[in-house]
């Protein structure tokens, strides 16, 4: 099964097997039975199939093309015209059909120049850069690291690769960083997932994909009159059946997959009025075996391969005989801690994992990539709620474990101290090798104190009592031996309660105490004569945090997801030991005193009127109006934060200042692009604002705000909101009370 399935998406995900192919390859290895069913029922979906004809079968779902509602500012319009006119020429092995097949040579030419118009009418290009060394060898370490190569080839080309393309020409530099950055957006079905690149980040591997560039691209200016015949051609193709492009449209009436016939069509070698597929005669027979039993129900089992298919999770997971890194590309998954062995760099098994884990866990680790592996250089991708959420239910249907039996240590026996004593150096010492509340221990096996959360109680039990059943390789030892415990003198040596013990010891989570044994210095940051920046997790913000230390003992932390100041404070700069003993799973510690932190959401709105009402952050997947575009450093290290928020370019810089008084406080300098009526930036939202001044404003205990014009101070809920309307530049002012 395993073979014949790895087999089979060796032709999908890169039909030839190689970047050179034109045409795929005849399946290989489809002889297991039902495996044939499930290859085809794939390629059903991924060809997109059910887009245009009807289906009441679940599995059949066709996977969507990539939203086009503003590709005019990723995708160079030369390409898109090259690439409508021949999709398998330009890009082989791509599941995007050629539905021009059938047209004369003139015609079809001039049809992929109108469609290439009126797609390039939908955003405007983003700015032109070329690829610059330094970041290409670092995007080139980033790329073959973090997971880009379990799907696509290294620079040694592997069969069964997902293609990339001719990227040099398709992309600038800007328009490549942004869709690595949030490909969700672009490609809503998760066939690219998001790998929680930092902008930097993406930035690089963008720099090392485009490193063939030599050239600024040409411009490609869409003209009206064929972008409006193309708009009408678009829908006439049916494109619209698998891209969007904003507008809301019918699906077209078309016969029901149950009633195509097996050789027409679609399904034929012959060229029609339809879109025109290459595909080998053993493809067509695996979907023609799918189609035959569109009628039948699948069970939740097959649905989970199914899935775990589409979306290439077996590219680096394994489930039962399903899947797991191929031998070519094993290499390329490396991990922090050798001592680990296979775990520090091999992703986990997927077997029983909904046994294993907790639902909400469950769920946010395969809709937004959560993890808790810091040694694993491959990440954990986001595949977006939609792509995912049926997976969860069904995982968690079919995995099952009889319950575990133990007695539950009564209160009066204090488990929560008997468990810290259990997993310090007096017990089986779980701090050696665990990290505890982000403290990271000789080797970085996963967070103690969240364990709870994730796991699934009675599998936390079967686990402990039989490390190697569930992972063989594991370097987890076993306390249990033949059922008899290695500390008899702790509750009575009773192996259940002494697990039980340990649960409701990590149950309490962070408040969890110290276990004996876990002393580790501080890992505190000074600013000196420069200013220092981190870019990990800060209070209030996540992932996306931006901690400045300014000298003199002021500092801030900017929120790069919502574009916002997230918190000032004065005296000291942060404790890291969260940041990096954790390897990314902790967040920073502030160390100074008089915090002031500003409100989530939107910093900078266009109002109807000086009393409409703030507006809230749209949450939707792909829909974010932020992005970040990164910053420059002056001579002392101070950034200038560059983004758009709300349709809006800003500079965005903050420098430390002393008043008369010889005190610190922090002037902020807003520059927008082309402001327009009604644009207000929000400054504070608190309990208390009072008047002190001119354009002075008492934010709470410990700000004062100066302002460079007259703002709008009003009522909002149960507080007070202060709005500065926008100006192409302002100067904001943030005094401390306790500043030093």
């Amino acid at each position: 099964m395993k073979h014949s399935i790895l087999c089979f998406l060796a032709t999908l995900m890169l039909p030839g097997g190689h970047a050179e192919a034109a045409e795929p390859p005849v399946v290989g290895g489809l002889t297991h039975p039902g495996v044939e069913k499930l290859a085809g029922a794939v390629l059903v979906s991924e060809l997109s199939c059910a887009a245009c004809h009807g289906t009441k079968q679940a599995s059949f779902a066709a996977k969507m093309g990539p939203d086009l509602s503003v590709v005019g500012a990723r995708v160079n319009g030369v390409h898109l015209r090259q690439f409508i006119a021949s999709p398998s020429g330009v890009k082989p092995g791509t599941t995007m059909p050629d539905v021009l097949a059938h047209l004369p040579e003139e015609e079809r030419a001039g049809t992929a120049n109108e469609l290439a118009h009126f797609l390039a009418s939908l955003g405007k290009p983003l700015a032109e850069a070329l690829p610059a060394a330094e970041a290409v060898e670092r995007g080139r370490k980033l790329y073959h690291s973090v997971g880009c190569v379990a799907c696509h080839s290294p620079e040694k080309s592997l069969p069964g690769s997902v293609p990339l393309g001719p990227l040099v020409g398709k992309y600038t530099l800007a328009s490549l960083t942004a869709f690595l950055q949030d490909p969700l957006a672009a490609r809503p079905s998760g066939r690219m997932p998001d790998c929680h690149l930092e902008h930097f980040e993406a930035e690089d591997i963008a720099n090392y994909l485009l490193r063939e560039q030599k050239a600024a691209t040409e411009v490609f200016q869409p003209d009206a009159a064929l972008a409006a015949r193309g708009k009408v051609l678009f829908t006439q193709h049916r494109c619209d059946a698998c891209h969007s492009t904003g507008e809301k449209v019918a699906p077209p009436a078309l016969p029901e997959l149950s009633k195509v016939r097996a050789g027409e069509g679609c399904l034929s070698e012959q060229r029609g009025a339809w879109p025109h597929y290459l595909l080998s005669a053993a493809q067509r027979t695996a979907m023609q075996a799918a189609l035959a039993d569109e009628a039948k129900a699948w069970e939740p089992a097959a649905m989970v391969q199914l899935t775990l298919a589409r979306l290439n999770c077996i590219a680096c997971h394994q489930r039962d005989e399903l899947g797991g890194v191929a031998s070519t590309r094993s290499g390329y998954f490396t991990g922090s801690e050798e001592s680990l062995g296979e775990q520090g760099r091999i992703p986990p098994t997927l077997t029983g994992v909904g046994a294993k884990l907790k639902t909400p866990w469950l769920r946010e680790v395969v809709a937004n990539g959560a993890g808790v592996r810091p040694s694993l250089n491959t990440r954990m991708p986001k595949f977006g709620t939609v792509n995912t959420e049926p997976l969860v239910a069904w995982l968690k249907q079919i995995d099952t474990l009889l319950p575990a039996k133990f007695e539950r240590v009564p209160h009066a026996a204090k488990p929560d101290n008997v468990g810290r004593q259990l997993a310090g150096t007096k017990g089986f010492n779980c701090i050696a090798c665990h990290t505890f509340r982000g403290r990271k221990a000789a080797i970085g096996g996963p967070e103690l104190t969240t364990m709870t959360e994730r796991l699934e109680e009675s599998w936390f039990h079967h686990f402990l009592a039989q490390p190697q059943r569930f992972a063989p390789l594991t370097v987890m030892p076993g306390f249990w031996p033949d059922g008899k415990s290695l500390l008899p003198d702790v509750l009575g040596g009773d192996p259940g309660q002494q697990r039980d013990a340990l649960w409701q010891f990590l149950a309490r989570g962070p408040e969890a105490g110290e276990p004996a044994g876990l002393v580790l210095e501080p890992l505190v940051l000074e600013v000196r004569d420069e200013a220092i920046i981190v870019r990990r997790a800060f209070p209030g913000i996540g992932k996306r945090g931006i901690g400045v230390g300014y000298p003199g003992g002021i500092n801030l932390a900017f929120d790069a997801a919502q574009m916002r100041l997230a918190s000032v404070w004065s005296g000291g700069f942060i404790e890291a030991s969260g940041l990096w003993r954790g390897q990314g799973s902790g967040q920073a510690r502030i160390l100074g005193k008089d915090t002031v932190n500003f409100p989530a959401g939107p910093a900078f709105a266009v109002l109807d009127s000086p009393a409409a009402a703030w507006p809230v952050l749209d949450a939707t997947p792909g829909k974010s109006p932020f992005a970040f575009k990164g910053y420059t450093l002056d001579a002392q290290q101070r950034p200038t934060f560059r983004y758009v928020a709300g349709g809006f370019t800003v500079e965005d810089a903050f420098i430390e200042r002393r008043d008369a008084a010889g005190k610190i406080f922090l002037e902020r300098t807003l520059k927008i692009a082309a402001p327009s009526p009604g644009l207000y930036f929000r400054v504070a939202v608190e309990k208390l604002i009072e008047p002190r001044g001119t354009n002075e404003f008492a934010i709470g205990k410990n700000l004062l705000i100066r302002l460079p014009a007259v703002p709008l101070l009003r009522d909002a809920d149960s507080a007070k909101e202060l709005l500065l309307p926008g100006s192409a530049e302002m100067k904001i002012e943030y005094h401390l009370t306790a500043t030093p």
